[in-house]
């Protein structure tokens, strides 16, 4: 059974590149989705295995995705341009962050380690 990874990126480009290369590496993607709403949403539904979350969407933050997540115990990492503006908060403890511009084989090599970990 293939793991199952959320990516939430607002960025359609960005997204479907994300999309391609897990898709790619064996992993059943749920999503791509661009809003807080439609993740919340898609894990209301089918809670995935592990997630890569753009910290801003536009106008608002994929934290309380985050929060869902973390509660339900599945590991995630926070993609972010912004780095400054990543809260660290204590219901999320200190999530994993990935400054953007990033290659796909970082991603792959942490989303990897997250799965392994979850899974072991």
């Amino acid at each position: 059974m293939k793991p199952t990874i959320l990516i939430v990126e607002d960025d359609p480009f960005i997204a479907m590149d994300l999309q391609d290369t897990f898709e790619d590496e064996g992993y059943e993607v749920v999503g791509p989705v661009a809003e807080k709403a439609e993740g919340m949403s898609l894990i209301a539904d089918h809670m995935p295995d592990v997630a890569m979350l753009d910290y801003n969407l536009g106008g608002e933050t994929s934290e309380d995705i985050a929060r869902c997540l973390k509660k339900n115990s599945v590991p995630f990492v926070f993609l972010t341009g912004q780095i400054a503006r990543v809260v660290d908060s204590e219901d999320l403890g200190s999530p994993k962050i990935i400054a953007k511009p990033f290659t796909p084989q970082r991603l792959i090599n942490e989303i990897g380690k997250l799965v392994a970990n979850r899974f072991q």
